[in-house]
């Protein structure tokens, strides 16, 4: 036997993982603590802390299952009615069969909160209206402005260039009449 096998060895049960084992190995302190406090004599204090493991899941793995088991041989023989004997809830499949994992399926589904589609949905089209306006009114601003940008940036440049024409124009024209005016007093 390899020496790391025996960390997944509990009890008489190979686990598939260490955490698993550490699970089991806490579940075999709380079984021997019981034992040393539980008077099995006293049927209903073993019922009570019975249905006490039961309902607060303090056992999760066979270790703790076969202890339960043994509570209820020892209820049963104390002369607790089978009635009062809750059965050990099993909490993991053991088949693969669709039929027997669709009923789980179910029950995990029910267990889930029921979310409020519609709700959402409403909520999520009036935001998406406000983003689609917002990015109108800042195309509509972008348009308007005598800021050279991303829309208007080509005729922003034509009338700047077409400006700095007629001013080069002008100064040339007034150049040429000073000119004139010069050649003409001499």
């Amino acid at each position: 036997m390899d020496k790391n096998e025996g960390d997944f060895i509990v009890g008489g049960y190979r686990f598939a993982t260490v955490a698993d084992a550490e699970t089991a190995r806490m579940e075999e302190k709380k079984v021997d603590n019981l034992e040393r406090h539980l008077d099995y004599r006293q049927p209903q204090n073993v019922l009570l802390v019975y249905n006490k493991a039961l309902d607060n899941k303090v056992f999760l793995t066979p270790v703790g299952f076969s202890y339960l088991h043994k509570m209820q041989g020892e209820m049963v023989k104390w002369g607790v009615p089978a009635d009062k004997i809750r059965p050990v809830p099993l909490y993991g499949t053991y088949s693969n069969k669709t039929e027997n994992n669709s009923s789980i399926r179910k029950s995990i589904a029910a267990r889930r909160p029921k979310i409020e589609y519609r709700g959402r949905f409403i909520t999520s089209v009036l935001i998406n209206i406000i983003l689609v306006l917002l990015v109108a009114a800042m195309m509509a601003i972008s348009w308007r402005s005598d800021m050279p940008n991303i829309i208007n940036y080509r005729t922003a440049l034509e009338n700047q260039y077409s400006q700095w024409e007629q001013d080069l124009t002008d100064r040339e024209n007034a150049l040429r009449e000073a000119q004139r005016a010069l050649d003409s007093a001499q």
